[in-house]
C-alpha cells in the first residue's frame, strides 16, 4: 500500500461510531439503517466519495445480509459481495492486495465472531483481525495486533449488549465504542509508520 494513500488517514472517532452503529443496526435487523450507517462507514475508512462510499456500502450490507441468518446463512454469496467490495476499493486506489484473499479473511472473521459470540477468549478472533489488516493494509501482523485486540474488545461488548435484550440506554453500547476508537486510533499508528 502507498504510504500517502487517503485510507491510511481516517478519523478514528467516527469510524468508531459508525461501527457501533451498524452492529445495533445489524443485531436490531434494521437493515435501511444499516446501510445508511455502512455509506459513513466505508466512506470514512476508505475514503470514498458519496456515491462511491453508497455502492461499497451497498455491497458490504448486501454480504451482512447473506450472512446473517443462523444458521443458514450463505457464506459464499457473502464472499462474493466482499470480492467485489475490494475490487472497488483496489481500483478506487490503485492497490495491490489479493483481492479475493481480502474478501475471505473479512468474512472468515465474521464467521469466528458468530462461533466465539460472548466469549472473551477471542484469540482466534484476534488472529483472524490481524490476518486481515496485515492483508488490507500491507503490514506486517505484529503491528496491528493492538489495534486488533482492542476491535475484538468491542465485539464482545457489542455481544453482551445483545445478550442484556439489546437495551437503548445501556453502558455497554459507550464502552464498545470507546473500544472501537482506541483501536482505530491504534491501527492508524499502526500504518502511518
Amino acid at each position: 500500500m502507498r504510504p500517502d494513500n487517503p485510507i491510511r488517514n481516517f478519523d478514528p472517532r467516527k469510524i468508531a461510531h459508525y461501527e457501533k452503529e451498524n452492529y445495533v443496526a445489524y443485531y436490531q435487523k434494521d437493515w435501511l439503517r444499516l446501510l445508511r450507517v455502512s455509506v459513513g462507514m466505508v466512506g470514512e475508512a476508505f475514503a470514498l466519495s458519496l456515491w462511491q462510499a453508497i455502492y461499497a456500502a451497498y455491497l458490504v450490507a448486501r454480504a451482512e445480509i447473506a450472512f446473517a441468518p443462523f444458521a443458514n446463512n450463505d457464506v459464499p454469496k457473502a464472499e462474493a459481495y466482499m470480492r467485489r467490495f475490494y475490487q472497488f476499493i483496489k481500483n478506487v486506489h490503485h492497490e495491490d492486495f489479493d483481492v479475493a484473499r481480502a474478501a475471505k479473511l473479512d468474512v472468515n472473521w465474521w464467521i469466528i465472531h458468530r462461533n466465539l459470540f460472548g466469549n472473551a477468549e477471542n484469540q482466534e478472533l484476534v488472529d483472524a483481525l490481524t490476518d486481515l489488516y496485515a492483508e488490507a493494509y500491507s503490514v506486517e501482523p505484529a503491528r496491528v495486533k493492538e489495534a486488533t485486540r482492542l476491535r475484538a474488545m468491542g465485539m464482545l461488548y457489542s455481544d453482551l449488549w445483545v445478550n442484556e435484550g439489546k437495551p437503548a440506554d445501556s453502558p455497554l453500547l459507550a464502552q464498545e465504542e470507546e473500544a472501537l476508537y482506541q483501536s482505530y486510533k491504534a491501527l492508524k499508528e499502526a500504518i502511518s509508520g
